[in-house]
């Protein structure tokens, strides 16, 4: 007897995967043991119980040996230019580590930026990440990234205006990673100035449509980092303008906290919050900024390693959720996670909240799960397109093997593969249906050349920065 499938009973297929212990993602799904069928069109055509109806002579067929097969992780909050700047201001703050970091970002040419963005890529990639929302370096030098108190004169700053933005999305497309394109509003000059640089990357952006990899563009919010409410009004008006969505920096720290905090009324007031909008990190916020926020239906996204390693505080994810807050998850940048390894994420922040509340019920296994695969695509809006294993989906997924090194037997697949399942255990990743990683090797990306490139790249920019780097305290 076939099994209940959503497509014809004769597959034309790609690809079938069988014999798989599969988590959908879906709210309220159980795993179970069947299988998936992907289409020509890099997208999911059906996926069921038991044994996959008969295929054609021209698809793949998939023998998961009883692995776990589960939706690729979404990192709803990314900065993947900066994956070689690892092992960097390790005993600082979120300023102090930027200070030291942006010694070296900041005299990076495009073409070195399209290669630190390769790098953060490919490494999401071979980690299980296949989706990101990538705020990219947009060539701003000097005071940008510095939190600024209300009416607090800005640091002296300047965009160097070459093609730093257009660099990163050709980067994301040459890696074969799926994601978002998040752009910042720069400050800098007139008005006219300001949207003729945004509409110089939107219309280079354009160029992509077509490209199943590249989801839409983005905004990152500035207003944690200017000194009045016109940075906020400004925000909405590129967001109305283009239709483009905004996630904002905010309350990240735990410096000036009060000062971020009476920012928060910039957006309300300007018209920012709704669904279109959401807050990265949101650590140090109040009931009222908690309510005002379920209210109008904005969402958060939270990096627990990343905030842990920057001593930035725990976000109350529980008082988020009885709110109403939509909440996903992100791997941050891998210049302060150091490891952007989702598991790792997974259970930091599992655990975190946990050991705040004092309380092994107060989050679950699923929840985590849910928060860094299909919630971080319902707070990005691209739950149509990504986040769990559905017919019509792209066929983004990760075959996770917990027997091999053997984490013992597996009597619930999803706390097994959230809870005891490592990068280890993570076999095979596929985007779109094809396989882009096997274990630690790259597909279709030459590493040796990746790794000249960025390490040379790397030298000279230390080289060039010598005497400022050497007074830098690195730790």
């Amino acid at each position: 007897m076939e099994s209940p499938a959503i497509n014809s009973p004769r597959l034309a297929s790609m690809l079938v995967v069988r014999n798989a212990q599969i988590i959908t993602g879906q709210p309220g799904a159980e795993p179970f043991l069947g299988y998936m069928a992907v289409g020509v069109d890099g997208r999911i055509a059906s996926i069921g119980p038991g044994e996959p109806p008969s295929w054609n002579h021209e698809t793949t067929p998939i023998d998961a040996g009883g692995s776990i097969v589960a939706p690729g992780f979404i990192s709803a909050h990314s900065h993947l230019f900066q994956s070689p700047l690892r092992g960097l201001g390790t005993s600082k703050s979120l300023y102090g580590w930027l200070d030291t970091i942006k010694e070296l970002s900041e005299h990076a040419t495009p073409e070195d930026i399209y290669w630190f963005c390769v790098h953060g890529s490919v490494d999401f990639i071979r980690n299980g990440v296949t989706t990101a929302y990538d705020f990219t370096y947009s060539g701003d030098l000097g005071g940008g990234q510095r939190s600024i108190g209300i009416g607090e004169p800005a640091a002296v700053s300047q965009v160097n205006q070459q093609p730093y933005e257009e660099a990163q999305i050709r980067a994301k497309i040459d890696a074969g990673l799926r994601f978002i394109n998040s752009i910042s509003i720069v400050p800098l000059g007139t008005e006219q100035e300001i949207q003729d640089r945004i509409e110089k990357v939107l219309e280079f952006a354009r160029g992509y449509l077509d490209n199943p990899l590249f989801i839409k563009m983005a905004l990152s919010g500035w207003v944690q980092r200017s000194a009045g409410i016109e940075s906020a009004f400004r925000e909405v008006r590129y967001m109305k303008k283009y239709g483009l969505m905004n996630q904002a920096h905010f309350l990240e720290s735990q410096e000036r906290v009060q000062e971020q905090q009476a920012k928060f009324s910039w957006y309300k007031d300007a018209g920012a919050l709704g669904p279109n909008f959401v807050f990265g990190h949101f650590i140090h916020t109040t009931p009222q900024i908690v309510r005002d926020t379920a209210e109008s239906g904005a969402c958060m996204c939270w990096q627990p390693s990343a905030n842990g390693r920057l001593g930035s505080g725990t976000a109350d994810i529980p008082t988020l959720l009885k709110a109403g807050i939509k909440v996903g998850m992100g791997a941050d940048d891998q210049s302060c996670s150091d490891l952007s390894d989702p598991f790792q994420n997974l259970r930091f922040g599992l655990y975190s909240i946990r050991n705040l509340y004092k309380d092994p019920t107060i989050l679950t296994p699923r929840d985590v799960l849910h928060f860094h695969t299909l919630g971080a695509a319902l707070i990005l809006g691209i739950d149509s397109l990504v986040g769990s294993l559905e017919a019509g989906k792209y066929a983004d997924f990760l075959i996770v093997d917990p027997r091999h090194p053997d984490t013992g037997p597996v009597h619930d697949p999803i706390a097994t593969y959230v809870l005891a399942c490592s990068l280890r255990n993570l076999k095979q990743v596929y985007i779109g249906g094809r396989m882009v990683a096997q274990g630690c090797d790259l597909m279709a990306y030459d590493e040796a050349k990746l790794r000249m490139e960025v390490d040379t790249r790397i030298s000279r920019l230390r080289a060039s920065r010598s005497a400022a780097i050497a007074s830098l305290d690195l730790t």
